[in-house]
């Protein structure tokens, strides 16, 4: 049995994800992490994820929300810290939209040997949650990254 759907939910637009729009800041075992999200616009919303261990970036990710022919899609291209990409040129981890609550976006993988559905939410408390959930990897081996609002940086006064 699946923990959630495979099949891409149809009908779906990227303002219904709107809530995921924003900074979001995460220390884990003393490393730092962030994800920040556009809003929609265009009915596209793209992010950026980046790890810090010590004083040095570990990972790029690029993000895409977007539209595609069976609903919304996500699209994730990761990059080691000198910007060379993990995936092929031309390759993207795709997920497909399954699931959608209030606060909450499931995403399927497409293929096969990536093994977990990849969840958003935002908890109770105001935090992102980011979670992997598979059927093949223990469940204490899933990746669980939960982020805080993050505050705004002061404005810079460019006419100055």
């Amino acid at each position: 049995m699946s923990a959630y759907p495979k099949h891409p939910l149809r009908g779906a637009t990227t303002d219904q994800l709107a809530w995921m729009a924003g900074r979001w800041s995460s220390k884990k075992e003393g490393e730092r992490l962030e994800e920040i999200w556009s809003p929609p616009d265009g009915d596209i919303m793209i992010g950026m994820f980046r790890w810090i261990r010590g004083d040095a970036v570990s990972l790029y990710e690029f993000l895409v929300l977007k539209p595609g022919p069976a609903g919304l899609e996500l699209h994730i291209k990761h990059f080691a810290p000198d910007l060379v990409g993990w995936e092929e040129k031309d390759a993207t981890i795709a997920f497909d939209l399954v699931q959608l609550g209030d606060r909450e976006a499931v995403f399927a993988p497409r293929a096969e040997e990536h093994s977990g559905w990849a969840v958003y939410r935002i908890a109770a408390d105001g935090w992102l949650e980011f979670e992997e959930v598979s059927e093949r990897k223990a469940p204490e081996s899933a990746l669980f990254l939960r982020f805080a609002p993050a505050r705004r940086p002061r404005s810079v006064r460019l006419d100055a």
